[in-house]
């Protein structure tokens, strides 16, 4: 796995919050983090709310497509600007695409790597 992956995890709170605890605890010692580029969601419910169908099909286009403004992507994908504007804010809001200095948007990841931890009955 590169630098340039997103890992996004589906962690219960209590597990997430000992992955924070153990992360902050390595940064504390000056240790780089295994896994530095993490999303974390606390239900693949939560994912999904996020992560709608359509968000994921924008982050695809851009993927394929570079930097564009939001307008120019709203009309690839055939969507309303208003619609497509509340994903790209979103989408930046849990990291999976930026904002350029020119005020275009771009996935700034060569991969995505999604982890759904299962618990197992004892």
């Amino acid at each position: 796995m590169t630098n340039n992956t997103l890992i996004i995890t589906v962690l219960d709170p209590e597990a997430a919050m000992q992955q924070m605890l153990a992360d902050a605890q390595q940064l504390d010692q000056g240790k780089a983090l295994a896994e530095p580029n993490k999303l974390v969601f606390s239900s693949v419910e939560q994912l999904l709310a996020n992560l709608t169908p359509k968000r994921w099909e924008l982050v695809n286009r851009l993927a394929k497509e570079g930097m564009l403004s939001i307008k120019k992507l709203a009309e690839l994908l055939k969507r309303d600007y208003s619609n497509v504007h509340s994903d790209v804010q979103r989408l930046r809001e849990n990291g999976l695409i930026e904002l350029s200095d020119e005020g275009s948007v771009f996935v700034p990841w060569d991969d995505l790597d999604i982890k759904l931890h299962l618990k197992r009955a004892a």
